[in-house]
């Protein structure tokens, strides 16, 4: 009873109703992966969404002889792809050396630095809490995407950073998220997400897209069953007061 009038009284945050949005992912394939239809449903509502790619993605493929110079190159080419087909056309690629080849504080910059120049008012990015996860940079990137998005709302600290400016995000909402408390509908968009992901041959064979089909389908319906809708997807929504001295935010 006492969490359900705290969430009457603070309530969690509806994607939707937002305008700028800028999505997070460790590597060139992951926000398709995690939310790519939620994307397409944002892009065809005619908001502004940005990609930010923070590894160069040159670790991992299904063909472990091509090079890694070679690799950069084709998922940078896949991810352009990929977001053209979500609506996409802000991609920026930092360029992180792919499979924890970075300083955590330069990615955390970096990331703030996006986040003033492209002002959004909700960020996405992976769970780093995840118990399950074992990827160091979804681990990585979801914990210094967290720490940007406060640092960026401070001009002192972003000053002290050598970054130009300061910008106040209103929702951090995590996806590949294991604590949903916000669902968007992607009935429509379902099949557009795996389209996007189709653009990433270098990772998934036609036997992972289809197995990937068959999770997310069953994961939208069991997401659907919580909020009334067929098939959605789930993130963890957050709002200022929901992430400074408000546990209770972690039972929404």
């Amino acid at each position: 009873m006492f969490i359900k009038i705290l969430k009457k009284a603070v309530p969690v945050p509806q994607l939707k109703d937002y305008d700028n949005f800028l999505f997070v992912g460790p590597h060139p394939d992951d926000i398709e992966v995690g939310c790519g239809a939620t994307v397409a449903v944002l892009t065809a509502m005619g908001k502004k969404v940005s990609f930010v790619v923070v590894t160069d993605g040159g670790v991992g493929s299904v063909n472990p002889d091509i090079a890694e110079s070679q690799l950069v190159e084709i998922r940078r080419k896949e991810c352009m792809e990929s977001a053209k087909i979500l609506g996409v056309s802000d991609v920026t690629f930092l360029n992180f050396k792919d499979g924890n080849g970075y300083d955590a504080n330069d990615v955390t910059r970096a990331l703030a630095e996006c986040i003033v120049r492209l002002k959004p008012d909700v960020v996405l990015c992976p769970d780093y809490t995840v118990p399950s996860e074992t990827h160091p940079d979804h681990i990585n990137v979801g914990k210094c995407c967290t720490d940007a998005m406060f640092y960026a709302e401070w001009r002192r600290i972003t000053d002290r950073m050598g970054i130009e400016g300061n910008w106040p995000v209103k929702v951090i909402a995590y996806y590949y998220t294991h604590r949903p408390n916000t669902y968007v509908n992607v009935k429509k968009t379902f099949e557009t997400k795996f389209k996007a992901i189709g653009c990433h041959r270098s990772q998934f064979t036609d036997a992972d897209i289809n197995s990937f089909r068959t999770y997310f389908r069953l994961r939208g319906i069991r997401f659907g069953l919580r909020c009334g809708k067929r098939n959605c997807e789930g993130f963890c929504a957050l709002s200022p007061t929901h992430r400074h001295c408000f546990p209770e935010a972690s039972e929404f």
